[in-house]
């Protein structure tokens, strides 16, 4: 099993710097992703992350359409990542530090609704743009590869990110991002917990004020014990 995703996560790497090559059946394959990704209302699963430096996490991740997400990690790790319509959230939990940046980045692939794709670079409408479509069969499974392009509130095509997924029935296995200083990061979904969830929990993708005061921050599967704060000094008249 380990050896099998070793050699997985060594196409996704191979399909993000090779050039692109175009397939007889573009137009299925998008077709395939395109209704896959539709259909998807909220999901929440377990997920190993890799980065280059052969680092293995354990991460929760919780997405619902449209431009929520939210992702905690096992263990010591303590960032928090929370995405709105407008920004993602990264928040250092021991700190109590909050940074924010714009929310357009390959991620958005999942927590988008209604994306449309094209093969075209020049077709401004297109949600992202399809750069390379690969097959492999593995096992007795069909594994595709999507390299694909977001576009940004601006429209300009962002850092890419190679979509693995596998047929029968079409699912989402992983991604993997190189990013603009070249790092990449690996994620593979190992255990689905939820799939279009009809009692979700909106207060998962909120960070209040009295949490972050009293420590009890998680709300993800991991069983994290709330930060202790350090009382506040007393100040003297």
């Amino acid at each position: 099993m380990i050896y099998k995703y070793k050699i997985l996560f060594i196409i996704l790497v191979f399909i993000l710097k090779c050039n692109p090559s175009k397939s007889n059946d573009y137009e299925e394959k998008i077709g395939m992703l395109e209704n896959y990704l539709s259909s998807i209302k909220n999901m929440s699963f377990l997920f190993e992350q890799y980065s280059t430096n052969e680092i293995k996490q354990t991460g929760w991740m919780y997405i619902q359409k449209p431009n929520r997400l939210r992702i905690e990690y096992k263990g010591d790790n303590d960032l928090i990542i929370i995405s709105n319509s407008s920004y993602l959230i990264l928040y250092k939990a021991k700190d109590d530090i909050i940074a924010s940046l714009p929310n357009e980045g390959p991620w958005n692939i999942l927590t988008n609704k209604n994306l449309s794709f094209s093969t075209n670079k020049n077709n401004i409408e297109a949600d992202g743009i399809i750069n390379d479509i690969k097959e492999f069969k593995l096992n007795d499974t069909t594994h595709i590869f999507y390299k694909i392009s977001m576009r940004n509130k601006d429209k300009q095509l962002i850092f890419p990110i190679i979509l693995h997924t596998s047929t029968n029935p079409f699912k989402i296995n992983g991604w993997a991002i190189n990013d603009d200083q070249n790092q990449t990061i690996k994620i593979k979904i190992t255990t689905m917990l939820s799939y279009n969830d009809t009692n979700l929990d909106l207060n998962v993708f909120r960070l209040t004020e009295k949490e972050r005061l009293n420590g009890n921050i998680w709300k993800g599967p991991f069983n994290k014990p709330s930060i202790t704060r350090p009382p506040k000094p007393k100040h003297r008249n």
